[in-house]
């Protein structure tokens, strides 16, 4: 028996039988209702920005801890946001078809504009806690990370929130044994 070649793409950080996968499950997910990809994508930018934030926070301690909490958060935010979008943000070109690609390419120009102006929101947080101290603390991390884990995850945000729901799978009525009625 040949066994099915399992291509990685380096690119996009998928394998072909994670997006093959993901694209035809069927099982019922309440991720992949409107309402709470919605809600992912708003938590996840709360997130973001509660992250950037903290570099404002003089406590040391506090701040480490609220870091980790916050890193915890997002790289969880971000998977659940993937599998809520069944990976089409990451996903090969060669495995959508032509809807799923046009819908991927304009997420993606969305969020492209999106972290642009996301980018001066945060090089303005960066220079409200630009002071020496701020730089040799190692303060701005959490601003930096918070930055680098927003962008990673706008592609997959904007997916989520544009999507419409997925209706559940009709369950077909069981069938009697006979012919249907008129057929001899």
């Amino acid at each position: 028996m040949k066994s099915r070649r399992n291509r990685f793409f380096w690119l996009e950080g998928v394998t072909e039988r994670e997006v093959v996968r993901n694209l035809n499950d069927t099982t019922p997910s309440r991720l992949r209702s409107r309402e709470v990809r919605r809600g992912l994508v708003a938590f996840t930018a709360a997130v973001a920005l509660g992250m950037g934030t903290l570099a404002l926070l003089p406590d040391d301690k506090l701040r480490s801890y609220l870091e980790f909490a916050g890193i915890a958060a997002l790289i969880t935010l971000y998977l659940l946001l993937r599998k809520s979008i069944r990976i089409i943000a990451e996903a090969p070109t060669e495995l959508l078809d032509e809807r799923q690609i046009a819908m991927r390419d304009s997420a993606h120009t969305i969020a492209y504009r999106i972290l642009s102006l996301a980018s001066v929101f945060f090089l303005a947080l960066f220079m409200v806690a630009d002071d020496a101290d701020t730089i040799a603390e190692g303060r701005a991390t959490s601003l930096v990370l918070g930055f680098l884990l927003f962008a990673a995850s706008l592609p997959s945000m904007v997916l989520a929130w544009s999507l419409p729901s997925e209706a559940p799978e009709a369950v077909d009525p069981p069938t009697s044994a006979g012919p249907p009625h008129g057929d001899a």
